[in-house]
């Protein structure tokens, strides 16, 4: 088994992180350090997660429970260092001649760091000694970004720069119609993705088909979060008058539909099926040997 010490001078240095500038003022006067372990950590609300030691920049949280959180962008790593080179018991680090260009925050009494990828205020929820640190939770009570610029990243005891070539999504992109754009949205409960579980039912080689307006697509159904997919399909199965046993997946498919401007990223879970009985005066489905050349999605099939 590895000793502690042994895997602190290995696996540590294979994390990646931005770096955090944060911003404090009280009695300790107005200061700035570096925190590697910067994060937001939740949407609604907005917090962010600030990982500390016991200093200056954490006497000044605990004293007035508002901070600053300035992701450093990447022509800024020399801030960096001078910001986590030296404590506020030493220096006052904002006030070095030509490092530091800062504007007043809008919520709270704390100067905000210039040219950052990044800005939040924050008002402190929780502060929780972690380990070796200190963890102090903010609300982002007000927030600006830059989309010109891109944060640092610290890894391999050094800074970097992130790549400006997007990694492919792997996601196949389909045109639609805006109607039917319309319809998968509806789908989404206008979430950001649309979620979904699709059956392959066969019988005699021919496959089920539901219809969708003027167009076919194979039966499916939008899954909450926290769902079970085949419950979802068999239920949804059962509503259109099929009734099969729902076996193992058969794959997924990441899609980005598109109508114009419009996107949408769709997520479809595709189950095969058995059919174990079928209302044949069900409108709304057929059977088929071939796709129809109006089969809407056909890369699911």
């Amino acid at each position: 088994m590895l000793m502690m010490p042994d895997i602190m001078d290995n696996v540590h240095r294979y994390f990646a992180t931005t770096v955090g500038l944060i911003t404090t003022n009280g009695r300790h006067g107005p200061n700035v350090m570096a925190a590697e372990w910067t994060m937001h950590i939740s949407y609604e609300p907005m917090l962010v997660a600030v990982f500390i030691h016991d200093s200056p920049t954490y006497w000044n949280i605990e004293e007035t429970r508002v901070f600053g959180v300035n992701i450093a962008s990447e022509d800024q790593a020399e801030l960096v260092n001078i910001a986590g080179g030296y404590s506020g018991t030493e220096i006052n680090k904002l006030a070095i001649p030509g490092t530091f260009a800062t504007y007043r925050a809008k919520q709270i009494d704390v100067p905000m760091v210039k040219g950052c990828a990044l800005n939040t205020e924050c008002k402190v929820t929780t502060i929780q000694k972690m380990g070796d640190h200190i963890m102090v939770v903010g609300e982002a009570v007000s927030a600006r970004f830059d989309d010109k610029k891109f944060p640092l990243i610290y890894t391999r005891g050094n800074y970097r720069k992130l790549s400006k070539n997007k990694i492919p999504s792997g996601r196949k992109v389909v045109r639609i119609t805006p109607e039917q754009m319309s319809h998968f949205k509806k789908m989404s409960s206008n979430q950001f993705v649309l979620k979904a579980a699709a059956a392959v039912v066969k019988k005699n080689n021919k496959i089920l088909l539901q219809k969708s307006g003027g167009h076919w697509v194979l039966p499916m159904v939008p899954v909450s979060r926290g769902a079970d997919y085949k419950n979802a399909l068999n239920q949804h199965l059962h509503s259109i008058g099929i009734a099969a046993s729902i076996a193992r997946i058969k794959g997924i498919r990441r899609m980005t539909l598109k109508s114009g401007k419009a996107e949408l990223r769709a997520n479809f879970i595709i189950f095969s099926g058995t059919l174990n009985l079928f209302r044949e005066d069900y409108e709304g489905t057929a059977w088929f040997a071939r796709p129809p050349k109006n089969t809407l999605l056909k890369s699911l099939l």
